[in-house]
């Protein structure tokens, strides 16, 4: 039941019926699916500029993985929005969250969802640093796969190889390997596109 309705506000949350999402989400009575519900109904909210509430509500979602993950989307969109500082903030505070959480596990996930929203910001170095830090192999690897598909998105495909080729896990690896072919394919410059 619990994830039945932490399902049906998000889609209605992508919707963009935010209020709606929002009184489903109280309804859940097992905080982990709230706190998850919550996050993904922040995010939305952050997606259409409505970032100050986008906050709020962010900071309701009682589990630190989904709030650190949902800071780290809105962190994201803020950067795409141009909002440089605020963004930098809202990232900054997605890590302070991440890093308090005890169990490995839910932190190398958070730090994985803040890597990949870095990365996709553009700043790429930054998220390679914290990349780098996530002890758990196969988490920094997954880290590492995000990265080098926002370098391949924006073009940056040498640059992306070199990051696919320090990931790990082989199967994570051809993965990114395939994100930046479909990419360079996408932008024209593969083979594919040239037809």
């Amino acid at each position: 039941r619990y994830w039945a309705l932490r399902e049906i506000a998000a889609a209605i949350a992508e919707a963009g019926q935010f209020d709606r999402a929002l009184q489903i989400a109280q309804e859940i009575k097992d905080a982990r699916s709230r706190s998850w519900a919550l996050a993904v109904i922040a995010a939305a909210i952050a997606r259409v500029g409505q970032f100050d509430r986008a906050l709020q509500v962010a900071q309701k979602s009682e589990v630190a993985l989904h709030r650190s993950s949902a800071l780290a989307r809105i962190a994201e969109a803020l950067a795409k929005a141009r909002q440089a500082e605020r963004a930098n903030q809202t990232f900054q505070l997605a890590l302070q969250v991440a890093q308090k959480i005890e169990d490995a596990r839910d932190r190398y996930r958070a730090l994985v969802v803040i890597a990949a929203a870095i990365a996709k910001a553009g700043q790429f170095d930054r998220a390679l640093q914290i990349a780098q830090k996530i002890e758990g192999a196969g988490f920094r690897s997954l880290a590492l796969k995000e990265i080098a598909k926002a370098l391949a998105q924006v073009g940056q495909f040498d640059r992306a190889v070199e990051v696919a080729e320090t990931i790990d896990d082989p199967v994570r690896r051809l993965q990114a390997l395939a994100d930046i072919i479909a990419a360079k394919q996408k932008a024209g410059k593969g083979e594919a596109g040239k037809e």
